[in-house]
């Protein structure tokens, strides 16, 4: 088959669009999670996963819901080939964006709205590229199987009860990072640190432990409005002081590359130690402010593959000056976990604070010469010409991770910005085209 022909002439490159457009309109953030409810991560979530089923379903497809937690579309017959993607989306602040979210838009070149990157737009690329090759009439040596969950953003919680009913294919790849190839993801640790303080009543910001909170606002017990102006017009911050609230705004980032954003909480508790007898951002000061790596705290670490460990002050919830921090890190070794454990019982005792440990995920590595490796490899260079293209890896967590011998391929294309996790989310529509092209090639020639 031409697949341009086909994809730009016959009516699929709308189709893709149309669905497009129907997928990006569900808001399906997790608001809360309810494990055996009818709708566990919540009525969007629910929604947008019966919705492709009932599309895949009209275009001929074999599906499977299970229990609202993930689905299936699958195509052919013998061993399986998982391609795994997410519905879910992170929460928006619509203060910050240009154009509705949830409302797919086309302005400049590009598709803009939550998910359109991150994972919707890559979902509905992989389902072209399926439903066209189902269409011309290929038969794979394979059963390929799109598996998508919704709660990917929140802990992957969907896939681990997808995978105690279902069979985890050996072999697959999760179209949710970066091209070329990436081969590695870094381990995984989040933890809280239970705090209270002598000077805050109120502090509230970041919305996930996988994002850098752009967003800060807080109530304190003393009065320093005047010197917290004075702060913000000295360094440049956003912000206000608004109902009592000292308030900041940042700049949000993935939290496997927090050095990417400007972290709102950090901003307020730079200001309390240098204007006030807070306890807490004493603590803040000596082992996190801004340090992205660990090093303050001295659980640093690199490794030559996965490289540098990095450290997210993701969550600050603070009421009647008690509450939590939470912590997210990327860690390039197992060990690192230990090593975190460590240095955070010295330094919360020190401080008479107190820690939990909220989850760990080990590293996640396949060979570079795996031949699973090797035909996307080709296929990603023949497709887009650069045939000097390596793959590597990276701190984030994909799905890659669910199946031992899986990777993470695509969407983001070499040279272009991430735009994952903050306000106006786009890919270009070149790049969208693109990625049906590479995903329809790429299935085809792992299952021919």
């Amino acid at each position: 088959m031409d697949f341009a022909k086909e994809y730009f002439k016959n009516g699929y490159k709308e189709e893709a669009l149309l669905l497009l457009k129907e997928v990006i309109s569900f808001p399906s953030f997790l608001t809360e999670y309810k494990k055996d409810d009818f709708e566990p991560f919540g009525k969007a979530n629910r929604e947008v996963l019966e919705y492709v089923i009932n599309h895949a379903k009209n275009d001929g497809f074999s599906t499977l819901n299970v229990d609202n937690y993930a689905g299936h579309i699958e195509f052919g017959d013998g061993e399986i080939l998982g391609i795994l993607c997410h519905l879910d989306v992170v929460p928006v602040d619509k203060s910050e964006w240009n154009s509705d979210p949830f409302t797919l838009t086309f302005k400049d070149g590009k598709l803009i709205g939550r998910g359109v990157m991150d994972d919707k737009g890559p979902f509905v690329a992989s389902y072209m590229a399926l439903k066209m090759l189902k269409d011309e009439g290929f038969v794979p040596n394979k059963k390929i199987r799109l598996i998508f969950g919704c709660d990917e953003e929140s802990g992957s919680r969907c896939l681990e009860r997808y995978f105690m009913k279902i069979e985890r294919p050996k072999i697959g790849f999760s179209p949710d990072a970066e091209f070329p190839l990436i081969n590695g993801e870094k381990g995984m640790m989040s933890y809280d640190l239970l705090v209270d303080d002598n000077v805050i009543l109120e502090m509230n910001a970041g919305l996930r432990y996988n994002m850098v909170p752009s967003f800060a606002k807080m109530k304190i017990n003393v009065n320093l409005e005047n010197e917290f102006k004075s702060y913000l017009k000295e360094n440049k911050y956003d912000g206000e002081i608004k109902d009592g609230y000292y308030i900041v705004r940042g700049v949000a980032a993935h939290a496997m590359c927090p050095q990417n954003g400007l972290n709102a909480a950090y901003i307020l508790f730079d200001f309390l130690y240098k204007y006030s007898p807070s306890k807490l951002a004493k603590f803040v000061n000596e082992y996190y402010l801004f340090d992205v790596n660990g090093k303050k705290i001295g659980y640093y670490d690199y490794d030559d593959e996965m490289k540098e460990l990095t450290s997210n002050f993701a969550i600050v919830d603070i009421n009647n000056s008690v509450g939590k921090i939470g912590i997210n890190c990327r860690v390039p070794k197992n060990e690192d976990f230990k090593l975190i454990e460590e240095k955070v019982t010295n330094a919360t005792s020190k401080y008479k604070y107190d820690f939990k440990i909220l989850n760990t995920s080990n590293r996640h590595y396949v060979p570079a010469d795996s031949p699973l490796i090797k035909v996307l490899m080709n296929v990603y260079k023949k497709t887009t010409g650069k045939f000097d293209s390596k793959p590597f890896t990276i701190g984030g967590g994909t799905y890659a991770r669910e199946i031992e011998g899986a990777v993470a391929f695509g969407p983001l294309f070499e040279g272009r910005e991430d735009v994952c996790h903050i306000a106006n989310e786009y890919m270009w529509l070149d790049d969208f085209d693109k990625l049906v092209e590479i995903y329809y090639y790429a299935i085809k020639e792992l299952t021919k």
